[in-house]
């Protein structure tokens, strides 16, 4: 055992105090916590707090250290740090020297995703202006929180800002809540759980995309937590986009929640006709089509209620302009956008969708449902997601349900991959509009 690693000895003398400890303790106190090292007749085993070092000093400091010690046929007392925290010493590399935090980069960036490509409307106006001074004057609002639901510009003024400050020689570190999540577990996974804060130790400004990822995540919103301080305190600046007010996330805990009231949290508001004529002129423009104001008018007039909905509209309208021999009437205009009307969306049923996206990519229902992550079925499960989200009418939590169950944080991240591959990816923009016209045509009305 003397020879094996401290997360090896961790993994054995867990399995030892799950018998020995009750269930909740178990689960609240030691699942999560790993083996860090062995030096000096100290074992350090990292934990996710403060509250679980204090927790585990006093109420099991004595049956750890009893059973860590029979482990390893020698007695070492054990002590507990916060993962991550930063008095945790970095291991020193093979070549004896301590490993470098990688630096942020600012090409993890969305290139097309600048204040010069977004358009200002009332809807957003106070949300662009805040978002342009925290850019240009990083002293101001900080955090910057960014809210309203999905598909109104909270990610595009998000990387506009990081570009601007880029731009300016300020270090930049942009990723959406998930990536984060999924960059903390790989640290524990792998046994480097110390190194994972240094990126962010580095960087002048911190983007998150989609807070509510952290919400059910205890492990890393402790992470984010001491990262936010950090950063804060170091004169950096963290701006952050979530679908919801602040006080509508459960999950999120108390202390999180004050230090992000303390700064400014703006609402990206659903569209009015003036401001969908507003995007729809400007996203015509930058397409150089020619579309009629009437034309416009009638697309504003739909009660479309975010900029990719419109978007999607816009699209329809120049490809049957392009398509067509006849002249684009209004009326030819309503027939186009039928389609992704919400009461052709109300006639696709669940049934329908699911059906027609194992069908198309030759997966079964239970492929898609199940917990597998091959790539092909992974890519399907997700056009299943955006075609029930954008074709099906349906919320995230009920999409969720529908596809065993998952959170409807990854439902949207999901309808958000498919949503840029769709504008970026040729195969993905013909997969979709192979299902949407099957899902139109004559034999998909409603499902039984």
């Amino acid at each position: 055992m003397a020879n094996r690693t401290p997360q090896a000895v961790w993994e054995a003398a867990l399995g030892q105090l799950e018998l020995q400890v009750t269930r909740p303790n178990f689960d609240t106190w030691l699942r999560g916590t790993v083996g860090l090292r062995i030096e000096d007749g100290q074992f350090v085993v990292g934990v996710p707090s403060d509250f679980a070092v204090e927790w585990l000093r006093s109420r099991m400091n004595v049956v750890i250290g009893k059973t860590v010690s029979q482990l390893l046929d020698d007695p070492v007392a054990v002590q507990f740090h916060v993962l991550g925290a930063p008095d945790l010493p970095v291991e020193p590399s093979e070549n004896g020297r301590k490993p470098r935090p990688q630096a942020p980069k600012a090409s993890e960036l969305e290139p097309n995703l600048t204040f010069d490509t977004f358009t200002v409307t009332d809807a957003n106006r106070l949300a662009y202006r805040a978002a342009v001074k925290v850019a240009e004057d990083h002293a101001t609002y900080n955090p910057l929180v960014l809210y309203g639901q999905p598909g109104l510009g909270k990610t595009h003024l998000l990387h506009a800002i990081g570009h601007r400050a880029a731009k300016d020689g300020r270090r930049v570190l942009a990723l959406t809540a998930e990536a984060f999540v999924d960059r903390y577990g790989k640290a524990v996974r792998t046994g480097e759980p110390h190194t994972f804060r240094g990126p962010f130790g580095q960087c002048d400004l911190l983007l998150l995309d989609d807070l509510r990822f952290l919400a059910s995540r205890s492990g890393s919103q402790e992470q984010f937590f001491h990262i936010f301080n950090h950063i804060h305190s170091s004169g950096g600046l963290l701006v952050l986009t979530v679908d919801a007010n602040l006080d509508a996330l459960p999950g999120l805990s108390e202390r999180l929640l004050s230090r992000l009231r303390a700064g400014l949290a703006l609402e990206l508001t659903s569209l009015a006709p003036d401001d969908r004529r507003a995007i729809l002129v400007d996203k015509a423009a930058r397409l150089k089509k020619q579309l009629p104001q009437t034309i416009i008018d009638v697309i504003a007039q739909q009660p479309y209620e975010t900029v990719r909905d419109l978007e999607g509209a816009l699209n329809r309208a120049t490809a049957y302009a392009d398509l067509s021999d006849a002249d684009l009437s209004p009326s030819a205009v309503l027939q186009a956008l039928y389609p992704l009307s919400q009461e052709a969306q109300a006639e696709v049923s669940a049934d329908a969708i699911l059906d027609a996206v194992c069908r198309q990519f030759s997966v079964s229902l239970n492929d898609i449902k199940g917990p597998s992550r091959a790539r092909d079925i992974t890519y399907a499960r997700h056009v299943a997601m955006y075609l029930l989200r954008n074709h099906g009418s349906r919320a995230l939590v009920e999409i969720g349900q529908l596809l065993g169950n998952r959170d409807h944080s990854t439902v949207l991240h999901a309808c958000r991959k498919i949503s840029r591959e769709h504008k970026s990816l040729p195969q993905t923009r013909a997969d979709i509009e192979l299902l949407e016209a099957t899902l139109n045509g004559p034999s998909a009305s409603t499902a039984a």
